[in-house]
């Protein structure tokens, strides 16, 4: 579950990449690369990871990612994420869907920042595109009713010649223009610029230890331990790569944790508490509150008696 680079070949004779994922479940696979990245997930619930924006998604998902931002879509039947290095995509072909199974689909739709500026700078019609290149360096999720407009193309995703395609995506750009909601993801302080290649890996080692170790009482002082840092080195590390605290962090995976535990069991709230790495319970429902606006008993109640899951 290290934060790994993605190469993304875009063929010489294509504008664009796309990729078809049909799974049982979407896997936790936290990585990057320089290319901006459209996804519409359908028939999937989850956590969505971008930066350091930690939420959940439903049904008719639909992000743009700018360059280097790292992310990742983990439903919330898949495994949790695992320790050590992953080959992108790897856990594919295990967890293709069978006949008959429910899936967790993702249309993904990669392109270069040159491919994109320069339709923005060739064609006047495309320049209100600007700004929602620019929203999406930090990731944005678009309205339920344009994920559902881009999820009318899906059935041609897969077909037709590089013209076609380029039509296609053409098609899908041009309804991105008129959504009537972008919601930005990542915080503003959050930083893309992409570490070399020894900081990648040092940034890694730490995102390995918060994600498999979240629900225990780890701080700082034993992360650098780890890591080999001072805790002061540690804390200017982490903030410079990922805009936030080790702290914020740690409470953005907790409280990760308790969301897709409260939508998708029956566990009391105190179990849903330990679980998510919170000794006390009555801190576990001060937190939640300040964060989501609502005590979890609410948050629960309120999702299930309306009969709609609520994402953010």
């Amino acid at each position: 579950m290290k934060l790994l680079f993605e190469h993304v070949q875009i063929a010489p004779d294509r504008s664009w990449r796309g990729l078809h994922r049909n799974l049982r479940a979407i896997p936790f696979e936290w990585h990057f690369h320089p290319e901006y990245e459209l996804t519409l997930t359908l028939g999937s619930e989850g956590q969505r990871y971008v930066g350091d924006h930690i939420g959940s998604y439903g049904d008719d998902d639909l992000v743009l990612l700018g360059p280097n931002l790292p992310h990742t879509w983990h439903s919330h039947n898949a495994a949790p994420p695992a320790a050590g290095k992953i080959d992108m995509g790897a856990y594919d072909l295990d967890l293709q869907a069978k006949p008959g199974e429910r899936p967790h689909q993702a249309f993904v739709f990669w392109f270069t920042a040159e491919w994109i500026d320069n339709v923005c700078a060739t064609m006047p019609e495309f320049a209100r595109l600007r700004p929602v290149l620019i929203d999406a360096r930090r990731g944005v999720k678009f309205d339920a009713l344009t994920a559902r407009k881009v999820a009318a193309f899906t059935p041609r995703f897969d077909e037709g010649d590089p013209a076609d395609r380029l039509l296609l995506l053409i098609e899908v750009l041009r309804i991105l223009l008129d959504a009537r909601e972008r919601i930005p993801l990542a915080s503003e302080r959050f930083d893309a610029t992409v570490p070399d290649y020894h900081e990648a890996t040092r940034l890694g080692r730490v995102l390995d230890i918060l994600h498999l170790r979240y629900v225990e009482q780890i701080g700082s002082r034993q992360i650098a331990d780890h890591t080999g840092m001072s805790e002061r080195t540690l804390r200017r590390f982490f903030k410079r790569h990922t805009g936030s605290s080790v702290q914020d962090y740690l409470m953005g995976l907790r409280l990760g944790r308790a969301v897709s535990l409260l939508l998708s069991s029956d566990l009391p709230i105190y179990r849903v508490a330990e679980e998510a790495g919170f000794q006390n319970l009555s801190h576990f429902n001060r937190q939640f509150s300040r964060h989501r606006g609502m005590p979890p008993s609410r948050f629960r109640r309120d999702r299930f008696e309306k009969g709609i899951l609520q994402v953010v």
